[in-house]
């Protein structure tokens, strides 16, 4: 279907972290002119502890697929626990955060929007049936962690594990998610007056 594309994750490269601790895999992205990001969606395996990058201007959102992260901002506050069965947890881009793996590696999606021109969020979709209600101004990725198939329209695809299905905005078709594990739906909005996607 027009406007509704496969990413497979067997197509991404591996980037390295300079400080050795985990790898990430960029799913999808779209620069300003400048250059800069204006949204950037990706999949992390943390394997040690560690600060992570800092990105001035950069609001981002993170999700658990696999495993248990403790993110630490610091400030004598309590570490907040991410786990594939929790909440997506959002966090400015530029403050200090470390991450510590909780008993073992961790597989993680990250979202990264340009503060101030698009706003992001991402939404778990529990194992099973669910319908995604129509979001024409979004540009929508799903991103398995296990095996999903998915109806749009007349047509339908097959996502293995760490796969993703890309939406571009103007998507009015509807969408069924048959799930064998949970999912991960990320919606990203221009904000109004801040331009287009």
């Amino acid at each position: 279907m027009s406007g509704v594309r496969l990413l497979p994750s067997a197509s991404r490269p591996a980037q390295a972290w300079k400080n050795g601790g985990g790898v990430t895999r960029e799913v999808a992205r779209q620069d300003e002119d400048a250059g800069n990001i204006l949204w950037r969606v990706s999949i992390a395996e943390v394997r040690e502890a560690g600060p992570f990058s800092h990105f001035p201007g950069v609001d981002r959102v993170l999700a658990v697929l696999e495993g248990r992260l403790l993110l630490d901002f610091g400030g004598g506050a309590a570490p907040v626990l991410v786990t594939p069965d929790t909440a997506a947890h959002p966090f400015p881009g530029d403050v200090p955060v470390s991450g510590t793996p909780d008993g073992g590696p961790v597989t993680d999606l990250n979202l990264m929007v340009r503060r101030g021109a698009v706003r992001g969020a991402q939404h778990r979709l529990p194992p099973g049936m669910s319908s995604l209600p129509p979001n024409p101004e979004a540009t929508r990725l799903l991103v398995a962690a296990g095996g999903v198939e998915v109806t749009c329209g007349d047509e339908t695809y097959t996502l293995g594990r760490l796969d993703a299905l890309s939406f571009d905005p103007g998507m009015t078709a509807p969408v069924l998610v048959q799930a064998a594990s949970a999912c991960w739906l990320v919606d990203i909005v221009p904000l109004a007056g801040a331009g287009g996607l």
